[in-house]
């Protein structure tokens, strides 16, 4: 079946000017790039909702190998996370797709000669394309801009509440008389309290009297049994 797009002719004075080159071009590149993003997202997105959905089936696995699978599970959803979130595909898709729709919206308006390109000569018409194309560009751009901050200010804010996190965790192994914390450990809230046994226990136990007389028949000593308490 012969597409009517393809086959329409465009006016030789059309065809030649810079700004349907320019149109033509950044036509193709929008609506390549929207098809390609759409795609991506959707494999990703299906991804995520394979692995969520079969994390809880897998936990009844037998044996101890189901506690590793939810763990690789759990680290791709968190890498296909972070991937939609720098690359910004279901945005990006969006943006691109709308752009490539305006862009068609004026070649065709152009070569019908209606809405604003009606009553105006060729070279008229054509320097309002080009106008009204940099202006869609222009746009375009500054949502792209826009979005990448907001993506990289995520990223920032949960790089930064991570290491405040970790930071937290690993005051509270101090306190706590904890050495040797491995690198990959729970992270606990910030504003929780400290556990009871790390509240009431020192950290240190009471040194021992060294100094104490051997007993007389040369045994070692006996240490003394605590005072009672004295409180009722």
């Amino acid at each position: 079946m012969a597409n009517p797009e393809k086959d329409f002719a465009v006016p030789p004075t059309v065809a030649g000017h810079p700004a349907w080159a320019r149109l033509e071009g950044q036509r193709s590149y929008y609506s390549g790039k929207a098809g390609l993003y759409q795609d991506q997202y959707k494999r990703i997105k299906l991804t995520l909702i394979g692995l969520s959905a079969g994390i809880p089936l897998i936990v009844f696995l037998p044996g101890d190998g189901a506690k590793y699978v939810v763990a690789l599970a759990g680290v791709a959803i968190a890498v296909l996370e972070g991937l939609l979130l720098l690359n910004q595909y279901g945005p990006l898709w969006i943006k691109y797709r709308s752009t490539a729709e305006g862009l068609n919206r004026e070649r065709w308006l152009l070569l019908s000669k209606a809405g604003d390109y009606a009553d105006k000569d060729a070279d008229a018409a054509m320097r309002q394309l080009a106008e009204r194309v940099e202006n869609l560009l222009e746009a375009e751009r500054k949502d792209w801009t826009a979005a990448q901050s907001q993506a990289l200010a995520q990223l920032a804010n949960t790089q930064g509440f991570v290491q405040a996190q970790q930071d937290e965790v690993n005051r509270r192994a101090l306190a706590a008389g904890v050495v040797g914390l491995p690198a990959a450990v729970a992270v606990a809230p910030v504003n929780a309290p400290l556990p009871a046994a790390a509240a009431t226990t020192p950290a240190t136990a009471p040194a021992v009297a060294v100094d104490a007389p051997p007993a007389a028949d040369g045994a070692p000593p006996v240490a003394e049994p605590p005072a009672a308490d004295p409180r009722p």
